[in-house]
C-alpha cells in the first residue's frame, strides 16, 4: 500500500513538471489586467501536488461609473488524479473595489464549475478578480478561463452624473445643463465653459466665472441678461461702456457710452448729461458731464480747483483734463482765456469778473469781437490780424497805438510819447532831425539830402523839394541852390536862378530860364525872362526872351512857329541891327533911325525913299510910282511927282505932261507945258532956249492973247 502511495506521489510531481507558468499575481499591486470581452485562461493550487505552488490569482480591469462589470468564471481540474477517483477542485472567486474590498463573491467547485459576477461601478477605477485555489482531495490545482464584459449605457466616464451618451464632455466632469449636457461650468450657471471645441459661437458661456451671465450676443464682454452682473445695456451692439450703463458704444473709450435718445441701439432710451447720465462728449475721453450744458466738461487738470470743485460736488480732478469748464453752472462759449464762461462777445475770450479780469487773462474787450488782450493797458487791442478793430500797433508800448504807415513808429507826438514817428503817412521815413519836413532817410520817401539844416533856413522857408529834398533853397521856388556837389542847371539839377523864384531851369544854358509863367502858391504868374527858346541858346531881349537873334538887336529871329512882324512878333530884318518891326506890313521897318525906315509904319505903302528916287519908306503910293501920296504932287500918274513951280505939270520931262520949264510956274500947254505964258492963250513965252515963231514954237505975241504964231516974221499974227 505504502509503494502505491509513493508512485501516485511520483506521478503527481512528474505531471506537475509540464503544467502551464503561472500569469496572475498574488496580490492587487501586482494584478494583471483584463480586456474587455478577451477570455484569459488561468491556474490556482492550494499545495497538494501543486508546482508551482501558487494560491491565489489577482487580475483587475479598469471601468467607470455607472458601467456593469460582468466576470464570466469557468473552472476545471488540472491533471485530475487517476488514482484518486472521484477526485475534485475547489477554488473562491470574488470581486473587489479599488481599495480590494469584496464586493461579490462565489465558492466555485467541479460541482459548479462556472459562474458570472457582476457590480456596477459607483466611481471609475479598477476592479478587482480574486481567484483562491483551496484544498481538495487529492490534487488542488484549478484552471480556470475569465471572461471580463463591460457593460456600458450607463457609463459616466467624468462621474458628473451625466452617462456618457449623454454627456457632451464624457472625459471632462460638468454640470452645464444649458447650452450642452456635462460640461465644466466654473460659475454654475448652466452654461457650459469654452473650450477649444465649443466656443461662445455655439452657446458656451460667454462668462464662465459669473453665474448671472452666459450669453455676450455683440461680443463685448457685457452679459445680455440685464438682472444679471454688469448687464449689457445694447445687447446687439457692441460697446464698452462701464460707468453710466454698461456695453454701450463708447466713442473715446472713457467708460460713459454716448447716447442714444432714440433708443436705436439699447433697451431704452438714453439721453446726454445733464438730461441724463450718457456722455456729454462721446470723442473726449477726458470729459463726460457738461452740467451748464455748453460744451465744456466738469472735469478738470488744475490742482488748485480741487478743493472748490469737491465742495461743489460736480465733476473729477483728470490729468490733462480737455477744455474744463471754468464757470460749470453758468452757461458760456469762452475758449481762449478759459473754458465755458460767458463771452458777450463771442471772441472766444470770457467777459472779465470779480474773480477773472483782464489780468488773468479775461477779455480787455468784452464787447469788440476783434480785440481781447491789451498787454500795455492803453486801451488798444493787441490783435493785428486782419479786419480786427481799435488795433494797438505797438502792444508793448503804452505811450504809442497807431501806426498809419506801418513803419514801426507810432502817430502818437504828445509830451511824454516815446517812438514818435514824424511823418506817420510814409512808411519809409520816421525821424527829421532838422524839421524841415524831409526825412533823414536818404533812401525813404523825400529822403532829405541835406538833414542838418539851419533853424533859420527851416523856420524861414528856404528848403528845397524839387531837385533835392531838404536844402537850402533861397528863392523859395522849389528848387535848391547849386554847390560843390550839387551844380546847377543844365549840368546838374540845382537852380539855375537861385535868387529869381520864377525861374530855376536854363536848357540851353543862355541865362534866360524855361519858364514862361508860374504858380506862387496863390495864381499864375508871367515868370521872370521866360526863355521863347528853351532848347535853342540865344540873346534875344526885345519880342521873347533867349531865342537866337542873328543881328543882335535884342529882337529874336522868325521861325516857322514865331512869325515876323506884323503877323508876329519877330524880328523882320534879322539880319538887320536897325530894324525889327514892321507893322504896317509893307517891307519897311517902323524904326524912325534904321534903315529905310517906314515914314508911315501904321499904313502900308510902297513909296521909296529919297536914296531910292522916292519922297519916303513905306507910305501910300496909289500911282506905284514910288512917291507917296503925300508928297507925289501927281497921285494917279506913275510917270509924275514932283511939280516945284506948282503950275500943275509934272517936273519929269519924260512922263505924262512934263513940265517944259519945271522951275518957272507957267501954264502953256500948246508948244510945251508948264512955262510962262504971259496972255494966256496957252502958247509959252519965248525964252534964250526956246524961240518964237517962226524960228521956234513960242508965242510969237507974248501980250496979246489973241495971236501967237507969225510965220513971215513980219510982226503980224
Amino acid at each position: 500500500m505504502r509503494a502505491e502511495q509513493w508512485v501516485v506521489c511520483f506521478l503527481a510531481v512528474s505531471l506537475l513538471t509540464f503544467l502551464p507558468a503561472v500569469q496572475a499575481d498574488d496580490d492587487t499591486s501586482t494584478a494583471n489586467v483584463l480586456t474587455n470581452g478577451v477570455s484569459t485562461n488561468g491556474y490556482v493550487c492550494y499545495d497538494d501536488g501543486c508546482s508551482p505552488n501558487d494560491e491565489v490569482d489577482w487580475w483587475k480591469i479598469y471601468a467607470y461609473k455607472g458601467d456593469i462589470v460582468q466576470v464570466g468564471f469557468s473552472g476545471s481540474m488540472n491533471n485530475g488524479a487517476w488514482w484518486c477517483p472521484g477526485d475534485g477542485w475547489e477554488a473562491d472567486y470574488s470581486l473587489h473595489d479599488s481599495n480590494g474590498a469584496q464586493v461579490a463573491s462565489q465558492a466555485m467547485s467541479d460541482a459548479g464549475s462556472s459562474t458570472t459576477l457582476s457590480t456596477t461601478m459607483p466611481t471609475s477605477g479598477w476592479v478587482y478578480v480574486k481567484i483562491k485555489g483551496k484544498d481538495s482531495w487529492c490534487n488542488d490545482g484549478v484552471d480556470y478561463t475569465l471572461t471580463p464584459s463591460l457593460n456600458q449605457d450607463n457609463r459616466d466616464t467624468d462621474e458628473d452624473g451625466f452617462v456618457d451618451n449623454e454627456d457632451d464632455c464624457d472625459l471632462v466632469s460638468g454640470t452645464s445643463t444649458n447650452d450642452r449636457q456635462g460640461c465644466p461650468d466654473s460659475d454654475s450657471d448652466g452654461w457650459s465653459d469654452p473650450d477649444e471645441g465649443w466656443t461662445t459661437n455655439n452657446g458656451a458661456d460667454a462668462f464662465p466665472t459669473q453665474s448671472s451671465q452666459w450669453i455676450d450676443s455683440d461680443n463685448d464682454g457685457f452679459g445680455d441678461n440685464i438682472n444679471g452682473f454688469e448687464p449689457d445695456h445694447c445687447p446687439y451692439r457692441r460697446g464698452y461702456s462701464n460707468l453710466d450703463r454698461f456695453g454701450c458704444l463708447d466713442s473715446d473709450g472713457d467708460g460713459w457710452s454716448d447716447a442714444d435718445p432714440g433708443g436705436l441701439d439699447g433697451v431704452e432710451p438714453w439721453f446726454a448729461h445733464p438730461n441724463g447720465s450718457a456722455d456729454a462728449f462721446p470723442f473726449t475721453p477726458s470729459q463726460w458731464n457738461d452740467t451748464d450744458e455748453d460744451g465744456f466738461g466738469d472735469n478738470w487738470a488744475d490742482g488748485s480747483w480741487n478743493e472748490t470743485r469737491m465742495n461743489w460736488s460736480i465733476g473729477v480732478w483728470y490729468a490733462n483734463a480737455s477744455q474744463p469748464d471754468a464757470c460749470p453752472f453758468v452757461t458760456g462759449f469762452s475758449l481762449e482765456d478759459r473754458f465755458g464762461c460767458p463771452d458777450a462777445d463771442s471772441d472766444g475770450w470770457s467777459d472779465p469778473d470779480s474773480n477773472w479780469t483782464a489780468s488773468n487773462g479775461a477779455d480787455a474787450f468784452p464787447d469788440n469781437p476783434t480785440q481781447w488782450s491789451d498787454r500795455d493797458n492803453d486801451g488798444w487791442g493787441d490783435n493785428q490780424s486782419e479786419g480786427a478793430l481799435q488795433v494797438d500797433d505797438f502792444p508793448d508800448n503804452p505811450t504809442q497805438w497807431l501806426d498809419t504807415d506801418g513803419d514801426g513808429w507810432g502817430d502818437n507826438n504828445s509830451y511824454g510819447a516815446t517812438q514818435v514817428d514824424d511823418f506817420p503817412l510814409i512808411p519809409s521815413q520816421y525821424r527829421d532831425t532838422d524839421g524841415d519836413g524831409y526825412g533823414d532817410d536818404i533812401n525813404g520817401f523825400e529822403g532829405d539830402v541835406c538833414p542838418l539844416s539851419t533853424v533859420e533856413e527851416v523856420e524861414s522857408g528856404w528848403i528845397s523839394w524839387a531837385d533835392r529834398f531838404g536844402c537850402l533853397d533861397s528863392d523859395m521856388d522849389g528848387y535848391s541852390n547849386p554847390d560843390d556837389w550839387w551844380i546847377s542847371h543844365p549840368d546838374g539839377f540845382a537852380d539855375a536862378f537861385p535868387d529869381d523864384e520864377s525861374q530855376w531851369h536854363d536848357t540851353d544854358d543862355d541865362g534866360y530860364g524855361d519858364n514862361l509863367e508860374y504858380f506862387d502858391g496863390e495864381t499864375w504868374r508871367e515868370a521872370w525872362r521866360g526863355d521863347g527858346c528853351v532848347a535853342t541858346e540865344g540873346n534875344s531881349a526885345m519880342d521873347r526872351w533867349g531865342c537866337p537873334d542873328s543881328d543882335g538887336d535884342g529882337w529874336s529871329d522868325p521861325t516857322t512857329h514865331w512869325l515876323a512882324s506884323p503877323g508876329g512878333m519877330a524880328d523882320a530884318w534879322p539880319d538887320d541891327v536897325t530894324q525889327w518891326h514892321d507893322r504896317d506890313g509893307d517891307g519897311r521897318g517902323d524904326n524912325p533911325r534904321g534903315t529905310t525906315a517906314d515914314v508911315c509904319p501904321d499904313v502900308p505903302g510902297t513909296s521909296q525913299g529919297p536914296t531910292a528916287g522916292g519922297d519916303r519908306w513905306g507910305c501910300h503910293d496909289t500911282d506905284g510910282d514910288g512917291w507917296s501920296d503925300q508928297g507925289d504932287k501927281f497921285q494917279h500918274e506913275p510917270t509924275q511927282w514932283r511939280d516945284l513951280d506948282g503950275d500943275g505939270f509934272g517936273d519929269n520931262s519924260d512922263g505924262h505932261e512934263g513940265d517944259a520949264c519945271p522951275n518957272e510956274r507957267g501954264q502953256s500947254f500948246f508948244d510945251r507945258l508948264g512955262c510962262r505964258d504971259s496972255d494966256g492963250d496957252g502958247w509959252s513965252d519965248p525964252s534964250q532956249n526956246w524961240l518964237a515963231s517962226p524960228w521956234g514954237q513960242a508965242d510969237a505975241f507974248p501980250t496979246d492973247r489973241l495971236q501967237w504964231e507969225d510965220s513971215d516974221e513980219d510982226g503980224f499974227g
